[in-house]
C-alpha cells in the first residue's frame, strides 16, 4: 500500500478555520485527519501542500514513526505550530487508514482499550453570555437539554476592567453563580487563558477552592515557570496546562518543574495520536492525569476518543459544544454520543465517515480568533 494524494480542506465554522486532511491510497482506502490551529490555517495547508505532503507521495501509510521523525527530528529548526500541526493532520489520518486497512478501530493500534466511553467537558456552551446570570442560564440549559455532566470557560470575560483585581472578583462571582445554578453535580473546569499575574492568580485559586472546581487551566502564562512554582506551593485546586507545548520535548520542562496535576496536550499539534499518547505515558510515571485539549472539530474529536481510550491516567475530554450540530454536517458516519460521553464503537479506523462533498462547499474566512 502506498499514498498516493494527499489534500487539505479548510473549513470555516462558527469562530474559527477547521483544517483538514486526506490522504488516498492506491488500494483505495482514504483516511482523514484535522490540524486545525487557528490564525495558521493558511500557512499549515501550505506546509502541508508544498512541503511535507510531496515527500510522503510513494511512501507506505504503515510508517507512521518515520512521518515524525523526518519531518520533526531531522529539521534543524524543529517545529513550532504550523508544521508540528501539519504532521498531526497528516499522522491522524494515516492512523485512520491503518485502522481502515486492519479492520480495526485505532485504539486497538494503541494498546486496546482501557474504557467503553470517554466522558467529556462542554466548551464554548456561553455563547452570547455577558453577565454571571447569563452564564449561570446558559449552564442550566446546557446541562438539562444535552445532559454534560461538566462545563468549561472563562470567568474573567465577564468583565471589561483593566484593574486585575477587579477582574479577579467578576470572575469568582461568575463561578459562585454558576455552581450555584447547576448544583455539586456538575464538574467545573475554570480557564483563564494564562492572563494573570502571580498575586492576581493566587487570589483567584484561594477564593475558588470552595466552589470546588475539577481544575483551574493556565491561570498564569505557560512562561512564567517561577510564578508557578510557587503557585503551586500554595494552591489547594488541580492546576492544569500544556496545550502550548507542541512536542515531548516542550514537556520536558513541564514534567521537571512538577507545578501541575493535570496535563492538556492537544493531540492537532503534537505530533499526532502517537506523540500525545508519548507524553500521557511519560505524566503517568509522575501520577500526573490527562486532559487533552481541544478547541477543534469532529474529526480531531474522534482522534481524542481513540487516544483517550487507552490512556490509564486520563480524566476527561474537552468538547467543543457546537461538535454536536457539527458532525451532523461534516460526518455522514458520527460518533455516538450520549449524556456527556461519547460511547465507543468497534467501527475500524477513527470510526467515522466525512462527508467531502459537504466539505468542499465549506469556504475560508480570513478572521482572527483569540
Amino acid at each position: 500500500m502506498k499514498i498516493t494524494k494527499i489534500e487539505t480542506y479548510l473549513y470555516f465554522s462558527s469562530w474559527r478555520n477547521l483544517t483538514l486532511v486526506k490522504v488516498d491510497t492506491d488500494e483505495g482506502i482514504s483516511g482523514v485527519g484535522e490540524a486545525t490551529c487557528r490564525n495558521k490555517e493558511l500557512a499549515i495547508r501550505e506546509a502541508i501542500q508544498e512541503h511535507i505532503g510531496p515527500r510522503l507521495i510513494g511512501t507506505s501509510p504503515f510508517d507512521v514513526e518515520a512521518l515524525f521523525h523526518n519531518f520533526f527530528t531531522r529539521d534543524p529548526w524543529r517545529n513550532g505550530a504550523v508544521f508540528n500541526s501539519a504532521i498531526s493532520g497528516i499522522e491522524i489520518a494515516l492512523w485512520d487508514i491503518i485502522g481502515k486497512k486492519l479492520g480495526a478501530p485505532v485504539y486497538h493500534l494503541m494498546g486496546g482499550k482501557m474504557r467503553d466511553r470517554i466522558r467529556l467537558y462542554a466548551n464554548d456552551w456561553f455563547k452570547g453570555c455577558r453577565t454571571s446570570e447569563e452564564f449561570a442560564a446558559k449552564a442550566v440549559t446546557t446541562v438539562r437539554d444535552y445532559g454534560f455532566t461538566a462545563l468549561k470557560w472563562d470567568p474573567l470575560k465577564v468583565s471589561a476592567a483593566t484593574d486585575e483585581r477587579e477582574r479577579v472578583e467578576a470572575g469568582l462571582d461568575c463561578v459562585a453563580a454558576v455552581r450555584q445554578a447547576v448544583g455539586s453535580e456538575v464538574d467545573l473546569l475554570i480557564e483563564l487563558h494564562g492572563m494573570l499575574s502571580y498575586d492576581g492568580a493566587l487570589a483567584f485559586v484561594r477564593e475558588v477552592e470552595d466552589l470546588k472546581p475539577l481544575l483551574v487551566e493556565e491561570p498564569m502564562h505557560p512562561d512564567n515557570g517561577d510564578g508557578y512554582r510557587k503557585l503551586a506551593l500554595r494552591a489547594n485546586v488541580p492546576l492544569a496546562a500544556g496545550e502550548r507545548s507542541f512536542t515531548r520535548w516542550g514537556y520536558q520542562s513541564i514534567f521537571q518543574a512538577g507545578n501541575l496535576s493535570v496535563i492538556q496536550p492537544d493531540i492537532s499539534h503534537m505530533g499526532g495520536i502517537h506523540e500525545t499518547k508519548k507524553v500521557a505515558s511519560q505524566a503517568e510515571t509522575l501520577y500526573l492525569k490527562v486532559a487533552p485539549h481541544n478547541s477543534n472539530g469532529p474529526v480531531a474529536s474522534m482522534a481524542n476518543v481513540m487516544l483517550d481510550a487507552t490512556l490509564p491516567n486520563f480524566l476527561i475530554q474537552e468538547f467543543m459544544f457546537e461538535n454536536l450540530e457539527l458532525s451532523r454536517t461534516l460526518l455522514s458516519e458520527s460518533f455516538h454520543y450520549e449524556d456527556g460521553y461519547i460511547l465507543l464503537q468497534d467501527k475500524p479506523g477513527l470510526g467515522i465517515t466525512v462527508n467531502f462533498d459537504e466539505l468542499a462547499k465549506g469556504e475560508y474566512k480570513n478572521v482572527f480568533s483569540f
